[in-house]
């Protein structure tokens, strides 16, 4: 590594770090009650919201996962970035309004709750809270792509880099919760805008390959036959051999703007009347950001194809490669900017797990404790297990896996099967019943590990695995309230014949 890249990194990272711990000050000085760690609820416009899903969105798995995807495995790949997207501001359609009406008028702070008082369920709203501490798979992924930032820029060891980042984002979440989160985000995301379309022209222009765009494209296709942009999809693989495994990328999808750290982010957006607004802003970023996945492909023509680097590194290699020191420096900075702004969300619902869906819904109702006293210690609980959950998270990001965005989908395939059908179609139909909420829960978490586990049918894919659990979690959900229902109109019929 350059040695003035190593310096500028430095100098940007210190620049960073210190405008994090400020916004972290800034949420501190916001946070008066446990519920404004959670929700800061209405203090935020639509375009700060739609930054911070959109960064949310996106993670450290667009930002160094897709295009390490895309520089491994070539064009078919880039139909996750091509998709997701799509699918995710489609989910956000159905349920957005919901949600924010919904935990404005009843005061609920996570999904979880959010699903356990839709359907009058305590278990329910256990069940998924259980379900949900799979984020924790999200959260190793972001620590592992921090750790590659600060091993490939700063000249650091991957496991100090672990530590690093798990001490910045200790520090402003336990101040501010999701105040810290949103106003760093927001912060966050604008950087990565930046960055997305810096990636986009520069892959317009080949910059860094030798002759045009066309010599470019030629370059890609003889290094990576098998992944030229002559190729749709990459026979036999587990991910793109089909455009039915696609689908299924694409149907795992459209719940994934209700995971808790997304969803819990529309009730801090300051009204209902915001929301066209919110999902318009959303479709713009969240379009923009995973276009990323085109440097990998770029990476594939500038980089020397007997360089030996891990795939998820290409991001910060290829900046190396084709900026002056200074400019890959600044660009670095705002891939970790990617990585943080889905990290302090994942860790701000993660603490909520303990401390909202648990304590305050759970124990608290059974015990006599005064309301002022279970706040404090709510507030504590959600500050202090922030220290546990990136402790956890650490210990397995010790040794990173091979791809980011297929081992993070560990986690939210299990939880985006386990909500489709409670979630997607409760919000859309007021018919849905509890019993068939439950049913489908059920149905979805059970499938997606049945297909996904060595002990089933072992499908390495967890986007083929989370789009079947999806899919049947919905169609059970359905189902079940139509026979249920009719169980119950037949059974009242014959009641008022007698």
């Amino acid at each position: 590594m350059d040695n003035n890249v190593v310096i500028y990194s430095w100098i940007f990272m210190a620049l960073f770090i210190g405008l994090m711990i400020a916004m972290g000050f800034v949420g501190m000085k916001r946070t008066n009650n446990a519920e404004d760690f959670a929700t800061a609820r209405s203090s935020y416009g639509p375009i700060v919201i739609a930054l911070v899903i959109s960064a949310g969105i996106s993670s450290g798995s667009t930002f160094m996962g897709m295009p390490g995807l895309a520089y491994d495995l070539g064009a078919p790949s880039l139909w996750y970035p091509l998709l997701y997207p799509v699918a995710t501001v489609i989910g956000m359609l159905f349920v957005a309004k919901t949600i924010k009406r919904y935990g404005d008028q009843f005061g609920t702070r996570t999904i979880p709750e959010f699903i356990g008082d839709r359907f009058k369920s305590d278990f329910l709203r256990i069940i998924l809270t259980i379900i949900s501490i799979l984020l924790i798979f999200y959260v190793v992924s972001q620590l592992v792509a921090a750790a590659t930032m600060f091993q490939m820029m700063m000249g650091v060891d991957y496991t100090v880099g672990i530590i690093l980042t798990g001490i910045v984002l200790a520090i402003y979440v336990f101040m501010g919760g999701s105040h810290s989160d949103i106003l760093t985000d927001s912060i966050q995301g604008f950087l990565m805008v930046i960055t997305s379309i810096v990636v986009v022209i520069c892959f317009l222009f080949a910059v860094g390959v030798p002759g045009n765009f066309g010599d470019m494209i030629n370059t890609i296709n003889e290094r990576n036959p098998s992944g030229g942009f002559d190729n749709l999809f990459i026979p036999g693989d587990a991910t793109y051999g089909s455009i039915w495994l696609v689908a299924l990328l694409f149907v795992a999808h459209l719940p994934f703007a209700i995971l808790p750290h997304l969803g819990n982010k529309f009730l801090a957006v300051k009204s209902n009347n915001d929301m066209k607004r919110l999902i318009m802003y959303c479709t713009i970023f969240a379009t923009i950001l995973p276009l990323m996945g085109l440097g990998g492909m770029l990476g594939i023509a500038v980089i020397d194809p007997s360089a030996d680097i891990r795939a998820d590194a290409v991001i910060p290699v290829l900046f190396t490669e084709i900026f002056p020191p200074v400019i890959a420096a600044f660009l670095a900075v705002t891939v970790l900017s990617a990585i943080m702004s889905t990290s302090d969300g994942l860790i701000v619902s993660l603490t909520q797990l303990l401390a909202n869906d648990l304590f305050r819904k759970t124990i608290v109702p059974k015990i006599s404790m005064q309301k002022e006293k279970a706040e404090r210690i709510e507030l504590l609980l959600s500050r202090y297990s922030t220290f546990v959950v990136i402790f956890a998270a650490a210990l397995i990001a010790w040794n990173p896996p091979q791809y980011l965005s297929i081992f993070m989908w560990i986690g939210i395939g299990g939880i985006v099967s386990a909500t489709a059908g409670p979630l997607v179609v409760g919000a859309l139909w007021k018919r849905a019943t509890r019993s068939a909420a439950i049913v489908s829960l059920l149905a979805g978490t059970v499938s997606y590990w049945v297909i996904y586990l060595p002990i089933g049918f072992n499908v390495s894919n967890p986007f083929a695995a989370a789009g079947s659990g999806v899919l049947i979690g919905m169609a059970t959900m359905y189902i079940y309230t139509i026979l249920t229902t009719k169980k119950e109109e037949n059974r009242a019929q014959m009641h008022t014949a007698s």
